[in-house]
């Protein structure tokens, strides 16, 4: 059969592949202070697919296309059509950032380790662990709007088999900010690493309405099932994008981006900085 996979970091022709699906989600985290910029805290979290249809998938064609979800659901012997995921977190969070949507300064570093139960209602046990940081430089003591930003990720499915739509994936952040240039979802694999590069500075002086940003990205999966490790395979992107900052006290923006990835593009329309 006509096989793709595209966990090792995209498929060699980038094929896509449509699925159809119905999704729960629920992930609720409550953190307490500890000293300073440092919280700690426990969550709960659920992630339940069904009525999943691989619309790519052709089994009883002359040529079958067996698809990436097909062949590891398969594989792991989860049900191609509806599967779950639920477990409890252990979170750490460091926050010294001066703004939540738009910083000029500051750090920002999240831990956060979860087990999947089976006694919860996950098909199967299993463990994740999500890591990342972000900081911002100033590259001006009178223009604060002029920083380079910088956003680093990575998540890894330490042990068990996480369903595959679950897997670690370009987009799958928080709020599904990573990435532009790609669709969400466009990689996966076990383990996924994300970084990325924004130049933010002012274009109107006077006014300090108008700016800009020029961006670069990349994405590396893995695939241990073919023996493809991370950084074997990476997915680079740039852009670039226009700031028009509408509340000034809250460094509210209306943010147009536009970026080109490996044969993909897209822009993309937001109320606050991507990270």
């Amino acid at each position: 059969p006509d096989f793709h996979w595209e966990g090792k970091g995209g498929s060699d022709d980038s094929v896509s592949f449509a699925m159809k699906f119905n999704y729960i989600r629920f992930h609720q985290v409550v953190n307490r202070q500890i000293k300073g910029h440092l919280y700690a805290g426990i969550g709960y979290h659920l992630d339940r697919y069904y009525a999943i249809v691989d619309e790519e998938l052709k089994l009883d064609t002359a040529q079958p296309l067996i698809t990436p979800h097909y062949f590891y659901t398969k594989k792991y012997d989860y049900d191609t059509s509806d599967y779950t995921l639920s477990g409890l977190s252990l979170n750490f969070v460091f926050d010294s950032r001066d703004s939540q949507i738009n910083p000029y300064k500051g750090y920002y570093a999240n831990l956060s380790y979860r087990y999947y139960f089976s006694f919860l209602g996950s098909d199967e046990d299993a463990s994740h662990l999500l890591a990342e940081f972000r900081t911002y430089v100033g590259l001006s003591k009178k223009t604060q709007r002029h920083l380079i930003a910088f956003w680093l990720f990575g998540e890894f499915n330490l042990t068990g088999h996480m369903p595959y739509l679950t897997l670690p994936t370009l987009g799958g952040d928080q709020r599904a900010r990573s990435g532009r240039g790609y669709v969400n979802g466009r990689y996966r694999g076990k383990n996924l690493v994300y970084g990325e590069v924004e130049y933010r500075f002012p274009i109107s002086q006077c006014s300090k309405i108008l700016g800009g940003v020029v961006f670069v990205n990349a994405t590396t999966t893995d695939y241990p099932l073919k023996g493809v490790g991370l950084f074997e395979y990476v997915q680079p992107a740039v852009g670039f994008g226009i700031r028009v900052m509408v509340n000034k006290h809250f460094r509210t923006n209306i943010n147009l981006d536009f970026a080109i990835g490996n044969k993909s593009q897209g822009f993309y329309f937001s109320g606050q900085e991507t990270f």
